[in-house]
């Protein structure tokens, strides 16, 4: 079904290549316009949180969600169709939450593997975020020598978790080669392993 000019089409796998796009668009400026790191930083780990959702999510769509949301749902769908009250609201699980549950697994989800060096980047890039995204009134020094790096480790992530059996078979070659692509010009922008050869 075609979506009218007027509305805009996401889902969890565009969410996921948007992010990527962004860091891709972002990352060869960062030299000339080191404050766009902010956006860099934020559309990585957007990214991340998208592929550990895409990666996570079961048939019913609760295992990504936070534990009290997560029972309100099953039991919202465990009630029959006719005798259903008001529709429970979905509320996503923390950033920390969805990396512990990934790094855990799940019959659905094999567990992702990380080094201690992983999770503490990855542990700075949603530190980063948190404080780019709530912004107090206040002076922040960042080092930007380790930027690449930690946001290499998110793109990492991403393409291993997008890269999951379960979801290849869900989604076309498509979205699977326009993800490679931005994830090379993110990486080469960003002198990264895994850029062109």
């Amino acid at each position: 079904m075609a979506i009218p000019d007027k509305y805009l089409d996401f889902d969890e796998i565009e969410d996921v290549l948007t992010s990527v796009e962004l860091v891709a668009l972002l990352a060869p400026q960062v030299a000339d316009r080191p404050k766009y790191w902010k956006w860099v930083v934020i559309a990585a780990c957007s990214g991340l949180q998208g592929a550990m959702v895409c990666a996570f999510t079961d048939s019913s769509g609760t295992s990504i969600l936070k534990e009290k949301s997560a029972k309100e749902m099953l039991d919202f769908l465990h009630i029959a169709e006719d005798q259903r009250g008001e529709y429970p609201d979905e509320w996503l699980a923390p950033f920390d939450e969805l990396l512990k549950r990934c790094r855990k697994g799940s019959s659905t989800c094999e567990p992702l593997v990380l080094t201690d060096d992983q999770r503490n980047d990855i542990k700075l890039l949603s530190m980063f975020r948190n404080k780019f995204v709530h912004f107090l009134p206040e002076s922040w020094l960042i080092e930007k020598v380790g930027l690449p790096r930690i946001i290499g480790v998110a793109l990492d992530v991403i393409d291993e978790l997008m890269k999951r059996p379960r979801l290849l078979r869900r989604y076309d070659e498509t979205w699977r080669e326009r993800l490679a692509e931005l994830l090379r010009i993110a990486r080469d922008a960003l002198h990264l392993p895994g850029g062109s050869p």
